[in-house]
């Protein structure tokens, strides 16, 4: 008997329907694979911007900064106030630069693919700063307002985002970072 020394045209298109098979199969969950990996890059990018805000109230006698969310369109307007020693609203950047967080560190993977407008018209950045806590005492925030009407509340940290993806880029959800400094994706 002769032993055969290749593949026939049989086993090599069997061969070749098996491979299609499993690549049908396998490529969504790589596309799933891949927001996976860009939703985690995007919570450690604002693990770093929390570390960098807590570093900043650690040399800043525990104020949080004022940060302009969007220097475009500012939300906080120069010297409104006439004080000349009232502090300045700067960018994100330019205020936690200096411990840590960078042009990398500010932009979300999951941007890349889609069509932010906050990242494409925003300098620096894909994360949107929440103005309710600036220049707040993190020892003892405060925010103006409450379910029963006006007035000063004292908030709990963990429950106040700072900063946040600007859209849902995750899978219809947005990555936030919380005062405490921990990142999480709510379910809302």
């Amino acid at each position: 008997m002769k032993n055969p020394a290749g593949f026939t045209l049989i086993e090599l298109l069997a061969v070749i329907a098996i491979i299609a098979i499993m690549s049908t199969l396998l490529f969504p969950q790589i596309g799933r694979f891949q927001d996976r990996a860009r939703s985690i890059v995007c919570v450690n990018n604002l693990r770093q911007v929390g570390v960098g805000v807590l570093a900043y109230l650690g040399e800043n006698n525990y104020e949080y900064p004022i940060i302009e969310p969007n220097p475009q369109n500012p939300v906080y307007l120069p010297n409104a106030s006439g004080d000349p020693t009232e502090i300045e609203a700067k960018p994100m950047l330019e205020v936690l630069g200096q411990y840590g967080v960078n042009d990398a560190v500010l932009q979300c993977p999951a941007d890349i693919k889609g069509d932010n407008w906050y990242a494409k018209n925003i300098p620096h950045t894909s994360y949107q700063w929440r103005v309710m806590l600036d220049g707040e005492n993190a020892n003892s925030a405060k925010i103006y307002g409450g379910r029963r009407g006006y007035g000063v509340r004292i908030v709990n940290p963990s429950r106040v985002t700072i900063c946040t993806d600007y859209e849902r880029v995750h899978g219809s959800k947005m990555n936030r970072l919380y005062a405490d400094g921990h990142v999480s994706k709510p379910n809302y």
